[in-house]
């Protein structure tokens, strides 16, 4: 199967994986009066590396016997096909029972704007011996005390004194780079992410500086977003004018029509009384645009690398590709050639406008952008009140609702209404539950 053909399901492969998971994830689920326990947390995410063992397609790799030399293992007894799908839908049967009783009527893209902060990239800088004045002053620009807090750039400074004898993880990426001039500059993805490649290497310039965290087409982002846009959605070109310009129509056309017939969750009261968002009911509004950026603009060439890093392979598709960007500058996932449709755009918008459901971030799809940006002031700026915004715990999740699209049809519809937020007591005893049918399952499995 060629790289086209496995972009073209990326959609449905992100939306049917983070389901089962996300639905797992919401079971454990509190609002926001409550705060978890470190234990609490250490346990919902061991629940859900269990749930991820059981529900593999994969079979477990084989065990050996009890015995001296294998340390005390035990063989696993093979399970025969019909047994495992029994196994995996007694879990989920007892796991999606308990989680359909709550979500929050929050649409994805306004609850990550408000609650998700983007994550940190890591700016590196390596030298030998003190730095200048002037050296020093650059580097100095990268943290928060420099032009980049300045502009609230979600970046930090790590300085690397070959002289000194670094880190040995550290001296093994100055060794990747070769032997450049020192000083210099690497800007690597958050650490979140996973993503080995970096965005920018550099001498340490105050041009390097500068491309690494802000860029036109990045302010311009920016500028959307805080102006209400529900997406803003980057087509990084091939530079075949009929091809961007085609693919650009199809875009467009169906971006509209869905501007049209898709229709926004309608946030209920008690969300905004527990400070899930900060807008009256009816003050959100769905619009998407399209920002088309060239891949050989010199002025964009950090963001460029930053897009074709987001994921595998991205680089060697010679094809429009097409990235939704949502929240506080956060990359849903890359649909390139033939992988932009319709049905692609659909299931892309439909989730972004689909009812939240307090969601962790780190557990969906999408990589945070590199940007230069105020983002609670742009939030605060969308509010009709002077209301300042709460602070809240980062939250477990359930799937968001999405919308059905039918052909040409001039009507959506959401899924079914969310259930008001239950008792935190409540809720953590059906999440205990949930973890106690996947401790029965691995029982049964052993025996």
């Amino acid at each position: 199967m060629n790289l086209e053909s496995q972009l073209a399901g990326k959609a449905r492969l992100f939306q049917r994986a983070g389901w089962a998971s996300a639905q797992f994830r919401g079971a454990l689920g509190t609002d926001a009066p409550y705060r978890w326990s470190a234990a609490l947390r250490a346990a919902a995410a061991s629940l859900l590396r269990v749930l991820r063992a059981v529900v593999s397609e994969r079979p477990p790799k084989p065990l050996r016997p009890r015995g001296p030399r294998s340390g005390g293992r035990v063989e696993l007894c093979p399970l025969s096909s019909a047994h495992r799908w029994l196994l995996r839908f007694t879990v989920l049967a007892g796991l999606f029972s308990a989680v359909s009783l709550w979500a929050c009527s929050v649409p994805v893209f306004r609850y990550a704007l408000e609650k998700w902060p983007p994550d940190t990239y890591r700016a590196t800088v390596f030298h030998r011996g003190p730095l200048s004045p002037a050296q020093e002053a650059l580097a100095r620009d990268l943290t928060r005390d420099g032009l980049a807090g300045r502009l609230h750039a979600n970046v930090s400074l790590q300085t690397v004194d070959l002289a000194q004898n670094p880190a040995p993880e550290l001296l093994a990426l100055w060794q990747q780079l070769g032997t450049p001039t020192l000083p210099w500059l690497i800007v690597r993805y958050p650490q979140a992410s996973r993503l080995p490649d970096h965005i920018v290497s550099g001498p340490l310039t105050e041009a390097t500086l500068k491309q690494a965290f802000d860029s036109p087409a990045r302010q311009e982002i920016t500028r959307r977003l805080g102006h209400g846009d529900s997406a803003v959605w980057v087509l990084l070109e091939i530079g075949d004018r009929k091809r961007d310009d085609d693919t650009t129509k199809l875009i467009e056309t169906r971006l509209n029509y869905l501007a049209g017939v898709l229709k926004l969750p309608a946030i209920e009261a008690q969300d905004i009384a527990a400070g899930l968002v900060t807008v009256p009911e009816g003050g959100l509004k769905l619009a998407f645009s399209l920002l088309r950026v060239s891949r050989t603009d010199p002025a964009e060439a950090a963001f460029i690398q930053m897009l074709l890093g987001s994921e595998a392979d991205l680089r060697e598709i010679k094809e429009p590709i097409l990235f939704p960007v949502f929240g506080r500058g956060r990359a849903l996932y890359a649909l390139a050639g033939k992988g932009i449709s319709h049905e692609t755009l659909d299931e892309a918008a439909t989730f972004l406008i689909g009812k939240c459901s307090c969601q962790v971030k780190e557990l969906n799809p999408g990589v945070d952008l590199l940007l230069a940006a105020n983002w609670d002031k742009l939030v605060k700026a969308q509010i009709a009140t002077d209301q300042s915004l709460p602070t809240l715990p980062t939250l477990a999740e359930v799937a968001p609702e999405t919308v059905t699209i039918t052909g040409g049809a001039d009507k959506a519809t959401a899924g079914s209404s969310s259930a008001t937020l239950m008792p935190f007591t409540l809720r953590l005893a059906l999440g205990f539950a949930a973890g106690g049918v996947i401790v029965a399952a691995f029982w049964m499995r052993r025996r």
